[in-house]
């Protein structure tokens, strides 16, 4: 008895649930018309209303198999495409993305004081002031710290003329970029009120204020309500060597900074009300230590579990601003362009002065002139650390790199990466590799390499290996040394020949060798430790169209000997090359310096 499509309709039906694109669903789709309404639909001819239907229902299917697929990828780093869940999830892994990022230098001021006067005329010059460079286009540079001429500290003198003393104060700190102003006026208090700030390529927020004569204080997350800060050294016995005092200052104004996609910078306030009372606001110790009597803490409770960790939070995450306008004061510029050369930085182009005697514009204003005249700003030293916007790829690796390390340095590893986290504001590491320190059995050996405005490896400056240390002391074992190094750079070059392939001129088959080789052979490819396998180069040149055979390949190593402008660093490429693999140690790092002149190729 044949059945009816209704009894049809009542079978449990098969249905193959691996189908995933437009035609696997197509054909799923016909084989269940066939299979399930024989007697209804018999026409599947391309051009019939019947198979547009069912088109339609696969190309739903195909977009939805899609969306889900990309949902699921987007979920997990390593995975996700959009830039705005990759800036998510590596915040949820503790890691903050870099963007542009500033050199920074030491630069060295000087002024020429008349011995007899100098008691009224000496001044300070404070951070903030700018120094521009000679080339064009300019760079500027803002100072990050005082300048005092009165002080020793990094100071020398010289006598150009009888009755003349010129001082010249070294080691100055300075960052690339200017410091702009954003205002933002709150009525009522809102919880976590974020600011976004308008430009785009911001390296640093300098600092926030507010018209009520309050200043709030950048921490890494609103659960932290203590910072360290400096209290000026009055001691004159240690105030040369020691100029500021440590202290543990409590907050409860403060914010944060967030990296967004698209180059945004944010800031990001608390939820909490400063009506409340200051230990509401702030944790009350005794309600963190045995109970007095059976009838619980001074507080009214008596926690279940004495945790330490309390105290390092607050119930509000932070004052709300309320009915005052906040003032935001951050930096921009930076990058690979702010690498600028030795004695670039030679115009202080806006200065801020401050005179210990501060009457004398008044009462002897040519004196002070005459003073300001004199003085002159070089920077001895190729400013290092500058480096464009980190790449999505970059992200990636370092978050889950950072996530591995728990925030702190525990393996050789841990130390190598967390020195490429350091903040964008104390400048850039461009390459990193630690390893047990040869002269410590305890120790650990940093070797850091920077790269300039052209785009070449160098070595690190003071400043930026002073940061550097510093910055790994928060986060290494307590037992362990850690020492900065500089790297051994190699530049080499490559020699090879070529036959070109039939009805290729020689010319052609020489020019796509030539690009390939550039672009294997980049800056951004080297690392420390690193490996050249040569039968890799000769089969990415012979694997051309144009390119028949290859023959001749062979690097080479171009040092100062041949040319003032390469490393002094002489490597034997012979005596690394073994089994057709170019080894280099540990703490060298190659580079193709010029590759217009350092490649060089020939028609066999």
């Amino acid at each position: 008895m044949t059945q009816t499509t209704s009894e049809r309709n009542k079978q449990i039906r098969e249905i193959n649930y691996l189908a995933r694109d437009f035609d696997s669903y197509k054909k799923e789709l016909i084989e269940y018309t066939k299979k399930y309404f024989p007697d209804d639909f018999q026409d599947f001819n391309e051009a019939s209303g019947g198979m547009a239907l069912i088109e339609m229902i696969a190309y739903l299917g195909d977009n939805l198999s899609f969306l889900i697929d990309r949902s699921v990828n987007e979920c997990f780093i390593d995975r996700a495409i959009e830039p705005k869940n990759i800036f998510s999830l590596a915040k949820n892994l503790g890691y903050k993305p870099k963007f542009t990022i500033p050199a920074s230098v030491d630069l060295t001021l000087s002024a020429t004081f008349n011995n007899s006067t100098s008691s009224q005329s000496v001044f300070s010059i404070l951070k903030g002031s700018r120094i521009t460079t000679n080339t064009v286009p300019s760079q500027d540079f803002e100072l990050l710290e005082n300048v005092d001429f009165s002080s020793n500290i990094n100071r020398s003198s010289s006598v150009p003329e009888s009755g003349f003393t010129t001082y010249a104060v070294s080691g100055v700190k300075a960052a690339a970029g200017i410091t702009k102003t954003f205002k933002y006026s709150v009525d009522n208090p809102r919880e976590f009120l974020t600011l976004e700030l308008p430009d785009t390529n911001i390296t640093e927020v300098v600092s926030v204020s507010s018209s009520d004569g309050f200043e709030w204080y950048e921490v890494n997350n609103l659960a932290e309500n203590t910072i360290f800060y400096g209290d000026e050294n009055t001691d004159n016995t240690t105030n040369d060597d020691v100029p500021y005092v440590l202290r543990l200052k409590r907050v409860p104004r403060r914010f944060i900074v967030e990296k967004k996609s698209g180059n945004r910078t944010c800031v990001v306030f608390g939820s909490g009300d400063s009506s409340l009372e200051d230990s509401e606001i702030i944790p009350n110790p005794d309600d963190f230590v045995l109970p007095p009597s059976l009838r619980g803490s001074p507080s009214g409770f008596t926690p279940a579990l004495v945790d330490s960790s309390n105290f390092l939070n607050t119930k509000t995450l932070g004052v709300a601003p309320k009915n005052t306008v906040l003032t935001v004061n951050y930096r921009v510029g930076g990058g690979i362009d702010s690498n600028v050369g030795r004695n670039t930085l030679t115009n202080l182009s806006n200065r801020i002065i401050s005179f210990k005697n501060p009457t004398i514009l008044n009462t002897n204003n040519k004196l002070a002139q005459t003073v300001l005249q004199t003085i002159s700003v070089n920077n001895l030293e190729q400013a290092t650390g500058g480096k464009e916007p980190e790449s999505i790829t970059s992200i990636k690796q370092n978050a889950l790199s950072f996530f591995n390390a728990q925030n702190r340095a525990v393996t050789i590893q841990d130390y190598q990466v967390r020195v490429l986290s350091m903040p964008s504001s104390f400048g850039s590491v461009y390459r990193s590799f630690a390893r047990k320190d040869p002269n410590n059995i305890s120790g650990v050996e940093i070797i850091i390499a920077a790269i300039d405005s052209n785009g070449f490896i160098t070595e690190a400056n003071g400043v930026l290996k002073n940061n550097v240390e510093k910055y790994i002391k928060k986060f290494k074992s307590f037992s362990d040394n850690v020492r900065i190094s500089d790297p051994r750079i190699v530049n080499i070059g490559v020699n090879f020949g070529v036959v070109p392939a039939a009805n290729i001129t020689p010319n052609q088959a020489l020019l796509d060798s030539l690009l390939l080789m550039k672009d294997l052979l980049r800056t951004n490819t080297t690392n420390f430790n690193d490996n050249l396998v040569i039968a890799d180069f000769v089969s990415r040149i012979q694997s051309l169209s144009t390119v028949r055979s290859v023959i001749d390949f062979a690097f080479t190593n171009i040092n100062s000997s041949t040319d003032s402008n390469y490393s002094d660093f002489v490597f034997n490429i012979k005596a690394n090359t073994r089994n057709g693999i170019l080894s280099f140690p540990p703490d060298v790092i190659w580079q193709v310096k010029f590759p217009d002149k350092d490649i060089v190729g020939k028609i066999a």
